[in-house]
């Protein structure tokens, strides 16, 4: 199969696997793999949930844990396989979050760059995904694509992509602002409407070292992009990240990730039924 040719029916291969249980919600069984979804809060500046970040838990057929960040480096290189894991993770994310007891709130997703391509080149994409959206009772304007690793990607194709979300008040992030791929270059040329400070910058507020964390939250604002301050895991840097501007919070010492209490939502549970049967 031509993936980037026959979105419809990749698409559809994905929608055929999904099963549901009292444990993980729902969740897709692939290759030997089990994947399923927890959940990360996002607070804002007065504490309250501002949104959720949807991270992949993924099991190996003994039921040993598998680990996200390796799975996903190995097939970084394999567009096809990226595309399917990727767009694996965001379904059955987004079925989890609209039961969830935070579906009103904004649902924050870790895209890869082909999807962005696919998005850019192919209207079907986007009208699936918007359609999609809407069966499962959820907004466009609810979703946060985060864009991880993009090294070597063919930037206007993002960049088209990005577009064509924007246009459905679908917004984007660039996560882990300071690592080795997500520079101050690619920030000021994607813009996105969300900046997600990496752990990295944010570890150094421990110790007093403000300079980068400043940069990281004056950058964000100066392209009108709201700054999300990643990896907290104390009280001290919490209120230094407050300190020093950072719109959002996010990080163990607020919240873990978890599964996400499920809540009974009567008025879609026939759209979801279709979801599963034929493509969205």
């Amino acid at each position: 199969m031509d993936f980037m040719n026959d979105y419809a029916r990749l698409h559809q291969n994905i929608i055929d696997l999904i099963e549901q249980d009292a444990e993980y919600g729902f969740y897709i069984i692939d290759q030997g793999l089990t994947f399923t979804s927890v959940f990360q809060p996002i607070f804002d500046r007065e504490h309250n949930i501002y949104g959720v970040e949807a991270l992949a838990r993924i099991y190996d057929a003994n039921g040993i844990p598998v680990n996200p960040h390796d799975y996903f480096e190995s097939i970084r290189h394999d567009d096809e396989s990226s595309a399917i894991a990727t767009l694996t993770c965001a379904i059955i994310h987004m079925l989890n979050f609209s039961y969830s007891c935070h579906y009103d709130k904004k649902l924050f997703i870790n895209v890869t760059p082909v999807i962005f391509e696919i998005l850019s080149n192919h209207d079907i994409a986007v009208d699936t995904l918007v359609r999609g959206l809407k069966k499962i009772g959820l907004s466009p304007a609810q979703l946060v694509y985060e864009i991880i690793e993009f090294e070597g990607r063919n930037l206007e194709s993002v960049l088209n992509g990005i577009q064509k979300l924007a246009s459905f008040g679908i917004e984007v992030a660039i996560d882990d602002y300071g690592s080795a791929y997500s520079t101050e270059e690619r920030v000021r040329s994607i813009k996105p409407d969300y900046l997600k400070i990496d752990k990295s910058i944010v570890d150094l507020l421990a110790a007093f070292k403000y300079s980068k964390f400043h940069h990281a939250v004056n950058l964000g604002h100066s392209i009108k992009a709201q700054t999300i301050a990643e990896g907290i895991e104390t009280k001290a840097v919490f209120e230094r990240c407050m300190a020093s501007g950072a719109d959002y919070f996010q990080g163990y010492y607020l919240a873990r990730p978890e599964i996400l209490k499920s809540v009974a939502r009567p008025e879609i549970l026939e759209n979801t039924a279709r979801f599963r049967r034929r493509s969205i």
